[in-house]
């Protein structure tokens, strides 16, 4: 049995694409999440031109680096995609956190802390393919993933009342 390239295109990533445009709507009225998260590989190509760094462009498009797959180009992933110049992968990462509103990674963090903040935890699951994430917005993740821990549920407790 011959094997077509309309087959092959079937067997790549489907989204559900009215739950991808809901999620974006819902992602874009929060205010918190970027636009990027929801760009084609030659809107990141673009991107990646647009820092200065046209020799990289298509080492982005070959990798098919999308807006979810962009979430995860760290400093260590991009020497991978064909970034080797190490002033360039600081540049390109630190591009991409602001970008993607993700705070920096730091080595002293504490322990005690959220291993990253929301936003980050967030763009994690969106990086995932399938319709959980395509479904999932920023609002419902928060809500659904709020720690006790660090939000402690308000108490009546060491209130006076006279009577």
């Amino acid at each position: 049995m011959a094997v077509t390239m309309a087959d092959l295109q079937e067997l790549g990533r489907t989204e559900d694409n009215e739950s991808v445009e809901r999620t974006k709507a819902l992602d874009m009225e929060s205010g918190q999440i970027s636009g990027a998260v929801y760009w084609s590989c030659d809107e990141v190509a673009d991107f990646i031109e647009m820092l200065g760094f046209e020799r990289y462009r298509e080492c982005f498009l070959r990798n098919k680096v999308d807006g979810r797959r962009l979430i995860l180009c760290n400093a260590s992933r991009l020497n991978a995609l064909g970034v080797t110049d190490f002033k360039h992968i600081l540049s390109i990462a630190k591009s991409i956190r602001e970008l993607l509103n993700i705070e920096e990674p730091y080595w002293n963090r504490s322990i005690s802390l959220p291993y990253s903040e929301a936003i980050g935890r967030y763009l994690e699951q969106r990086s995932i393919m399938g319709r959980r994430a395509d479904e999932l917005d920023y609002v419902t993740f928060t809500n659904d993933t709020r720690d006790t821990k660090f939000q402690p549920l308000l108490t009546n407790q060491g209130i006076l009342t006279w009577n």
